[in-house]
């Protein structure tokens, strides 16, 4: 029975971070300072320590307003969608946390299904609170910042198409 919680916990992390757009920086672990309190509250397997969405979010909102050159006309609107990255950053890591207190007890496939089930209904809220923000700053970008934005606000939009015609 234990052999299925980190998997499972995991797995549920990466597909509600992708709603996010953190997935590729979650993707990697890091190291925190050895005297932190993350380090002792969020050590996993091998000492490795995963870094939670609103560890990363603010790297995220830094890396994505520089690459795709956010200008001082469009910085109200990029504040609003920095603003709910924030948000779902925040929602997503409450929603860890309650599933780390259930992976302590032995749970039943109910219960499991039950934290699964959390994890769907924030991804789904998130996903919604992001697309409301990010229809009018995609509105007020350039045709080029437009595609930056494809690229790294929706990693992974080709693949499935790109996958399939390499067979």
């Amino acid at each position: 029975m234990t052999r299925f919680r980190t998997p499972f916990f995991a797995a549920a992390l990466l597909t509600s971070v992708a709603a996010m757009g953190l997935t590729p920086a979650l993707a990697q672990t890091a190291q925190a300072p050895a005297n932190s309190a993350a380090a002792q509250s969020e050590a996993h397997h091998h000492g490795k320590v995963w870094m939670t969405p609103g560890q990363l979010v603010d790297g995220r909102i830094a890396f994505l307003k520089t690459e795709l050159k956010i200008t001082p006309a469009q910085e109200a609107q990029w504040q609003q969608y920095a603003s709910v990255m924030r948000q779902n950053a925040q929602s997503l890591d409450q929603t860890i946390a309650n599933a780390r207190q259930h992976r302590a007890t032995a749970m039943n496939a109910v219960e499991r299904m039950e934290v699964r089930g959390q994890f769907a209904k924030v991804r789904a809220e998130n996903q919604a609170r992001l697309l409301t923000a990010l229809r009018p700053l995609y509105a007020s970008l350039s045709p080029e910042q437009q595609q930056v934005a494809n690229a790294l606000m929706a990693p992974h939009a080709g693949w499935h198409r790109e996958w399939h015609h390499r067979a």
